[in-house]
């Protein structure tokens, strides 16, 4: 019912809309040539020049923006390798304005020879460009071994960072290209028909649509391709087989039409190259036993979006598809990808570990663990970008996830006073089965009032997840210094579901030609609920019996209240936004079984947010950033629920834990000389915490009882999470690039350094 209740919302914010004429469109041609040139920059600037919007050329050269409510204003465009042009539109009233014509930056002189450096790139404000011949790759290479020799990017468990901030998007030629999965586009776009790369902090849909830039941005790659491959079909297939029945083949399948793309991927391998992303592939819900969960809202169940690349070797079949158009004269945008996945895993594991006991004394702990996992995942995302009339545009993103998995575990492990002074053992044997379901929604909606600048808009995101885990345990338990040896027969049945959303309202009213000031207000709510059923085999009998004491029935509610006002100031060098934002938050929690119990919690907490960002020069640009936020605990760790799948590591969770409070600055500069090639990037980071959602652990000097029912033999540890005090970490990252002329080649320096 609450799934058919939040697509009846959405298709009825969605009918209630209005439709007209609301954009301006146009082309960007080279002067010379008049080719279209794909990829371009187009700002819409007010006489005093004010950006009120900017936006990218399509694959056609096209490009179309929402009109201005001033009747004079200017069009400017920019691209690589090309002088700035500025057109002045006056009292406008059509839709097309036709071709802007740009020039090459140069002069045709009378045919000559030269031989130089590539140029690297430049920087425009919050973007750095690079050109893709400027570095050199294999034959047959894709876009991930380019970008990956450009200064300040690396690779790093399965995420892309580049200046040490994560890419959470990838854009190819100004559109998005698979969701939100960064790591498909760099594995499946051959370096070939790439032109430019470039770095960006592209900023929230809620600012693209009202204009006022609240700082928010996500680390964005825009890829450029080529001219000659806007339009056509190409992909590319390979394959190869080798000893001991290796094997591997993938494709890829491109139809471009101007604006109207799609593609087709297609994996197959044995030698543990686990699809287009790890974003994809990971899913074997609930394979690390549930054990210490991190915080975060609403919840229960796994977010399978936000797993690592799994370890060991999996055997991977997959499939991708992905399509965009522009329809409605270009003022709609949609994209849509699905994902199929299907893949066995099989991963051994040794590991060691030393405590340090409050007696300065030792104590080890050995694993081997075995385990393999079959899983099969689907998933669906949409967005829409539309531009209903002069003032109204939403946009709308939908995400629909299903997944399945099955898994066989083996554990043996030990802990001991010494290599040779075992303490206790156990052997264990794991079956798991779990199904995950999750749908997304976010719709954005904006109305420009008839004064410049005065925009109204509304945001409403939900989530739906649910998630249901049977596994069944065997355990052989062995205490050396009694040789006493106990098994165990465990069954165990678990459902979670959870219902999150969130609305806010925004109004941005202007003060002067470059400034404005905003309200908002935003409301959440994150609903639910767990329940777990344990039963255990009962001593020399084919009987199962409930075990209350691992058996747990648990709703949670968190309802979380928000207003404040914001400040913005934009001009050509400056850009600064301040907020000061109230939040109280209500923290409602029922244990229904075992007995009932009602925690209840109110935060209220002061939420400030500052961002300055300003262009030193054309080659520099320089931006602090400080915020703040709260974050509450999950569910999985509000609950005093037992998990005692491993006996001799016992986890459970926390009803007393409180919502944690962060203080984050954020500094970073970089600079590219476009005419020596010299590239400098540097950022400083650093976090405080309050009431830190941490977790501790407990090891028995003897046979202890947790919370009166279950046994934690001696040795054994008891983790739970608890909140911390004092909590700080710092981050640095430097990068410095430059060519070198008789290698032919660029040398790319770089060094990190993290304090926890």
């Amino acid at each position: 019912m609450i799934r058919v209740s939040i697509i009846l919302l959405f298709v009825l914010l969605s009918a209630n809309l209005s439709f007209g004429q609301s954009t301006i469109s146009g082309r960007v041609v080279d002067k010379v040539t008049k080719e279209t040139l794909p990829g371009a920059y187009v700002f819409v600037k007010s006489e005093l020049g004010e950006t009120i919007s900017s936006t990218f050329t399509d694959g056609s050269g096209k490009f179309s923006f929402q009109r201005p409510t001033i009747n004079t204003y200017n069009i400017e465009v920019t691209f690589v390798g090309y002088t700035k042009s500025t057109k002045t539109i006056e009292n406008f009233d059509g839709v097309d304005i036709g071709d802007i014509e740009i020039s090459e930056d140069g002069e045709l002189l009378e045919t000559f020879e030269i031989k130089a450096q590539v140029l690297t790139g430049e920087v425009r404000g919050d973007t750095v460009a690079f050109n893709a011949n400027a570095f050199k790759t294999r034959p047959q290479a894709n876009a991930d071994e380019l970008i990956g020799k450009m200064p300040g990017v690396v690779f790093r468990n399965g995420t892309i960072e580049v200046q040490g901030e994560v890419v959470g998007r990838v854009l190819v030629d100004g559109e998005p290209f698979f969701g939100e999965n960064p790591a498909v586009a760099m594995a499946n776009i051959p370096v070939e028909i790439i032109d430019k790369i470039e770095f960006l902090d592209q900023r929230s849909d809620q600012a693209v649509l009202t204009g006022f830039d609240d700082g928010n941005t996500t680390k964005t790659i825009n890829i450029i391709t080529k001219k000659e491959v806007k339009s056509g079909l190409f992909g590319r297939l390979s394959g190869g087989y080798g000893t001991d029945n290796n094997y591997i083949a993938t494709g890829s399948l491109n139809f471009f039409n101007g604006t109207q793309r799609t593609t087709v991927l297609g994996l197959t391998n044995n030698i543990n190259q686990q699809n287009f992303s790890s974003d994809d592939l990971s899913g074997a819900l609930g394979e690390n036993g549930g054990q210490a969960g991190g915080g975060g809202r609403g919840g229960g169940g796994n977010n399978a979006l936000q797993t690592r690349e799994r370890d060991g070797i999996t055997v991977t079949n997959a499939v991708g598809v992905n399509f965009s158009d522009k329809f409605d004269q270009g003022k709609a945008k949609f994209t849509g990808s699905y994902f199929f996945n299907d893949s066995r895993n099989t991963l051994n594991r040794t590991s060691s570990r030393s405590y340090i006991l409050p007696s300065d004394s030792l104590q080890l702990y050995n694993q081997d663990r075995r385990s393999v996992s079959e899983s099969k995942r689907h998933r669906l995302e949409l967005r829409l970008d539309y531009d209903i009339s002069e003032r109204s545009a939403i946009i709308w993103r939908s995400r629909l996830s299903y997944a399945m998995s099955q898994s066989r575990n083996e554990t043996l492990a030990q802990n001991l006073f010494d290599p040779q002074n075992p303490i206790n053992e156990i052997n264990n044997v794991t079956l798991g089965d779990n199904r995950w379901f999750s749908f997304d929604n976010d719709f954005t909606y904006r109305y420009k009032f008839a004064k410049e600048g005065r925009v109204l808009s509304t945001n409403i995101t939900s989530r739906l997840n649910e998630s249901n885990r049977d596994s069944r345990l065997t355990s052989v338990n062995t205490d050396f210094g009694t040789s006493r040896v106990d098994s165990l027969i465990q069954n165990s049945f678990s459902n979670s579901n959870s219902l999150n959303y969130r609305v806010s309202f925004d109004y941005s009213e202007p003060i002067s030609e470059n400034s404005q000031l905003r309200l908002q207000y935003r409301i959440g709510n994150d609903i639910g609920k767990t329940d777990q059923e344990v039963l255990q085999r009962q001593a020399e009998s084919t009987f199962f019996e409930l075990d209350s004491a691992l058996s747990n029935q648990f709703e949670n509610k968190y309802l979380q209240q928000q207003s404040g006002v914001g400040y913005r100031f934009n001009n050509e060098k400056w850009r600064i936004f301040t907020s000061l934002d109230y939040e109280v938050s209500n923290l409602n929690s029922d244990r229904l079984f075992p007995g009932f119990e009602n925690t209840q919690r109110t935060f209220k907490n002061w939420i400030p947010r500052a961002v300055i960002n300003y262009n030193l020069s054309e080659q520099t640009n320089i931006r602090i950033d400080y915020r703040a936020s709260t974050d509450a605990p999950s569910i999985r760790q509000l609950q005093s629920l037992i998990d005692n799948r491993n006996p001799i590591q016992i986890f459970a969770g926390n009803p007393d834990l409180v919502q944690e409070y962060q203080q984050r600055l954020f500094a970073r500069i970089r600079r590219v000389d476009t005419e020596s090639s010299r590239s400098f990037f540097m950022f400083v980071s650093g976090s405080k915490r309050n009431n830190y959602l941490g977790n501790s652990t407990f090891i028995a000097a003897r046979d202890t009882l947790i919370d009166g029912d279950v046994l934690l033999r001696q040795g054994g540890q008891f983790n739970r999470p608890i909140n911390l005090d004092g909590f700080w970490d710092a981050r640095s990252y430097l990068s410095f690039g430059f060519p070198v002329s008789f290698i032919k080649s660029n040398i790319n320096l770089s060094t990190r350094a993290n304090c926890i």
